[in-house]
């Protein structure tokens, strides 16, 4: 361990620097999706940020997950330092009650920024079974539906990464270019089951788990509402061509959202040709107060194809998937507390001449069941901020605990007015 490792928990002045970055106005990240259009015509430009510095006797986050296959990518180590999670700048635009639209940029740690929306959308109120239904639809680019657990975890929540699942199956966040159809049933006062929403999309499927080629993948979600629960399942349908992945040992280390092609190159590749389909799943439910709630989720990566590299061929059948239970409990107004706990598993199956040099590339030789498990604690008594003291273990082949210190401000409403 180098001698400077941990200077920045060793420093009181770089806490109180974290303190000093507040901004106003404090949300949950569902809210900001809430208000990041106005109701009335006009525009309105909100941000978040995300800071944490994290205390790991080891590589924080683990850089690559054995028997994950995804594209190759290295986590870059955050242990003893202070960095960002997550940033975000948006602006959204009402023309009228119908038509309104959306942009806005992120980043991750010392990545390059990117874009995370660039939408429009429009609303109009139906009848086709009772008076109240409403209809949304959406162009551009944006987050794959997968439902609203899963959707919004990882993003500024209590935990200082994303859950193992989405990570490891979807690259933790999948933003493609597509179009969604949303019906949403009328409100209803009862609390009998009844189907709430359903989605029908088409997305590009040029980022991962699709591939730089390949036909358009379609996309279905359901909802269903009973009293305080709420369930979705999702699907969407892949036909992923020439996806490429780094061989084990060579990935670069950061994260981004794109997708080696092999038909540019196969150098130090491992390549995907075939079907991939991801499924997801998620239940929650809360207290009639709010003080409380109960969410789990799970997501699943089926993959049948060919998987190649300059040293072999093989046929390759893959099933990577993972599960989470978060519960959180507001006991006073400005304390509350979470826990999350997670396992993530992967098999893989592969026939031919190169099979086994292709697994050892792969780096699915030796791949454990990897769970994690967390506690946080949040305190809101300094609003606009809030302040989360987070502990941890992840586990695959060892033990690996870590600690963090999380700052984190949003403002869905900096800058607003109307014309």
């Amino acid at each position: 361990m180098q001698p400077n490792k941990h200077r920045f928990l060793r420093n009181p002045g770089a806490y109180a620097l974290l303190l000093a970055l507040a901004l106003p106005s404090l949300a949950t990240a569902h809210e900001v999706e809430d208000e990041a259009v106005p109701d009335v015509p006009g525009w309105r430009v909100g941000a978040g940020v995300a800071l944490s510095a994290i205390h790991a006797d080891q590589a924080w986050p683990t850089p690559r997950h054995a028997g994950v296959l995804l594209t190759g990518e290295q986590a870059r180590d955050r242990s003893g330092q202070l960095g960002l999670e997550h940033a975000m700048l948006g602006v959204g635009l009402r023309l009228d009650r119908h038509w309104s639209a959306q942009a806005a940029v992120g980043q991750h740690d010392r990545d390059a920024p990117h874009v995370e929306v660039a939408r429009v959308q429009g609303d109009w109120n139906v009848a086709w079974w009772e008076a109240g239904e409403q209809l949304r639809w959406r162009l551009g680019r944006q987050s794959v539906p997968l439902g609203t657990v899963i959707g919004q975890a990882g993003e500024l929540d209590p935990f200082a990464q994303a859950p193992l699942a989405k990570q490891a199956i979807i690259h933790t966040t999948w933003i493609d270019d597509g179009s969604s159809l949303q019906w949403q049933a009328a409100p209803s006062d009862t609390s009998a089951p009844q189907l709430s929403q359903i989605e029908l999309g088409v997305w590009r499927a040029r980022k991962f788990p699709a591939g730089p080629h390949g036909a358009a993948a379609p996309s279905l979600r359901l909802q269903g509402q009973w009293g305080h629960w709420r369930a979705d399942v999702s699907g969407v349908w892949l036909h992923p061509e020439g996806r490429g992945a780094a061989v084990q040992g060579v990935g670069v280390v950061g994260h981004s959202h794109g997708v080696p092609d092999c038909r540019i190159s196969m150098a130090q590749r491992l390549c995907f040709d075939g079907q991939a389909q991801v499924l997801g799943a998620s239940l929650a439910t809360d207290s009639d107060d709010g003080r409380w709630t109960l969410q789990a989720a799970g997501l699943w990566r089926r993959e049948r194809g060919d998987l190649s590299s300059v040293n072999g061929r093989a046929v390759y059948a893959g099933d990577t998937s993972g599960v989470w239970l978060q519960g959180q409990w507001r006991w006073l107004p400005t304390w509350q507390a979470a826990a999350r706990l997670e396992r993530l598993q992967t098999r893989h199956d592969l026939q031919g001449p190169g099979a086994s040099l292709l697994a050892t590339e792969a780096g699915f030789i030796g791949a454990l069941p990897v769970s994690r498990a967390a506690l946080s604690m949040g305190y809101s008594g300094w609003s606009p901020v809030q302040l989360w003291v987070e502990a941890g273990q992840e586990r695959a082949a060892t033990a690996q605990p870590y600690a963090a210190l999380r700052l984190l401000w949003q403002g869905p409403r900096l800058l607003e007015g109307g014309w």
